[in-house]
């Protein structure tokens, strides 16, 4: 609470009866009670100043806090609405409406709302740690990187923002810079299992801290799961592991972990494996009729299952004049939204639900995106792994697509997957036998594209990239009708083989 509203209440007394200075000791309580982590409790404070003083704005936005907290987004946005409606110059509460906002997904309203804010305030750190969130959830890596960077320099102790910079250094390739600002949280204590996750995840080469060791120190947060606390140490212990070369040891430990992720997972894997036969079966049933005509920019999407080498083929991409990177970017998928919202239809998120008459509408949507996101650019990547389910509708619907197609050797790929604990989706992650006939459908589902794209596609290899990444980038630059970049390629590393130490053990649990 504000240092003003406390010199207040001790301006009038502990005995002061004045209704409105019990209302704010009340809501005193209620704030340092959220602070302590006690939600309920603050809750049940604050619900009944609310009630009984409806535009008491304070109340509406220290409620909005709690119900936020407690990951309740659609009350938390009713309180904080209400709150700047009563106080718009409030940058407080601006900055926690457009958290609200990026939890909910409306990520324009949060950029909007933090704008706001940031003209009432533009020394406050907060402000862009959050924008920094926003750009992050748009896969907006590079402005996501400076907003953070931002936040730091106004305030260096800020550990949300050191983290948020260390992982957008992750996704830009960065990998010396992550491994200094991820060791540097180490350093000063400021250890979690978020900042260990990406510390094992990084090159061995980018990484001074013993993972292991600090793995022992860490403790669940207070409202952790214990048991997905301890299960998601296991994953992270196991990647540790394996970087050292301790195979057995590592695969021990994403056994018990992912037995126990998968049994919670198997009514998402059984409506996954649905959606893909589906996919699978359209896709070589239907005929594809590229959409013709010209457009400013290319629409460059690198598509294979997770941990494939799309983000390696993108890198590589990156290096030719004229692209812009876009990541695993919500663009179409935003474009099918607000194509059914328009409509007036409940909202969906894959092309095989929209009525084909709403293509028109999705393509305007789609291509306004598109030129907002690139820019200049002349192609603009997407690598997000699902865009296979909606490939066909997507060749017919928009103009300048293009594909690049990557296949990686199926044990390493499961291997990698197997290693890795998704945040959301995936559920086939969690058992090897799953995980293989998720990336036996992806690889059928590639040859039936490539088969009917032939103009306008190519299948390339993990493998054959990293023996030769001149020749993948030349197959890319000829695609998109790109000059080959001159000068020298980045490091990709070397990840071919990965399997080998574990195709025994991966063996017994197939045939099991």
């Amino acid at each position: 609470m504000d240092k003003q509203f406390k010199d207040v209440t001790r301006s009038f007394g502990s005995g002061s009866s004045d209704p409105s200075i019990e209302a704010l000791r009340q809501l005193e309580k209620a704030e340092a009670l959220r602070v302590r982590g006690e939600l309920d409790r603050a809750r049940t404070l604050c619900e009944p100043l609310v009630a009984r003083y409806p535009d008491y704005y304070g109340a509406l936005y220290t409620l909005g806090l709690i119900y936020g907290d407690k990951g309740q987004a659609p009350q938390a946005l009713g309180c904080l609405v209400r709150a700047v409606m009563l106080n718009p110059r409030s940058w407080k509460a601006l900055t926690a409406l457009s958290a609200v906002y990026l939890d909910l997904g409306a990520y324009e309203m949060a950029a909007q709302s933090l704008e706001q804010a940031r003209q009432i305030n533009p020394r406050e750190a907060s402000i862009f740690v959050t924008l920094g969130e926003i750009y992050r959830a748009e896969r907006e890596y590079e402005s996501a990187y400076d907003a953070y960077r931002d936040a730091l320099a106004l305030d260096n102790g800020l550990e949300i923002a050191a983290n948020g910079l260390g992982t957008c250094c992750l996704h830009l390739g960065r990998y010396p810079e992550a491994g200094k600002i991820f060791t540097g949280l180490v350093k000063r204590g400021n250890c979690s299992l978020v900042t260990l996750r990406a510390l094992a995840s990084l090159p061995a080469g980018s990484v001074e801290t013993d993972v292991l060791s600090e793995l022992e120190k860490i403790k669940p947060a207070k409202g952790d799961h214990k048991t997905n606390f301890e299960n998601s140490t296991a994953i992270v212990r196991a990647a540790a592991l394996d970087r050292v070369g301790r195979h057995e040891e590592a695969w021990r430990e994403l056994i018990a972990a992912n037995r126990s992720f998968h049994l919670i997972k198997q009514e998402e894997l059984r409506e996954v494996k649905e959606t893909e036969r589906a996919s699978l079966a359209h896709s070589r049933e239907r005929r594809i009729k590229i959409q013709a005509g010209n457009t400013r920019t290319i629409s460059l999407f690198i598509l294979g299952p997770s941990r494939s080498g799309k983000t390696i083929m993108e890198t590589l991409v990156g290096t030719l004049g004229g692209v812009k990177r876009g990541y695993e970017n919500p663009i179409v998928e935003n474009a099918i939204r607000r194509a059914f919202q328009s409509a007036g239809m409940l909202t969906g998120n894959l092309f095989e639900s929209l009525p084909p008459t709403l293509d028109a509408a999705c393509t305007e949507i789609y291509l306004e995106e598109l030129s907002q996101r690139a820019g200049a650019a002349k192609v603009f990547t997407n690598t997000h792994p699902a865009r296979i389910h909606d490939a066909a509708r997507i060749a017919a619907a928009f103009p300048g697509v293009r594909f690049i197609f990557v296949k990686r050797n199926l044990d390493d790929n499961m291997l990698r997957i197997f290693m890795r604990q998704y945040a959301v989706g995936n559920p086939y992650a969690y058992d090897l036998k799953a995980t293989r006939e998720h990336l036996l459908w992806y690889q059928g589902m590639i040859d039936a594209l490539a088969e009917k794209l032939p103009s306008i596609a190519r299948v390339i290899r993990y493998e054959d990239i990293i023996a030769d990444p001149a020749a993948a980038l030349k197959i890319a630059a000829e695609l998109c009708g790109l000059k080959p970049a001159a000068g020298p390629l980045p490091e990709l590393g070397d990840d071919r083989g990965c399997a080998g130490p574990y195709r025994k053990l991966m063996k017994a649990a197939l045939d099991s």
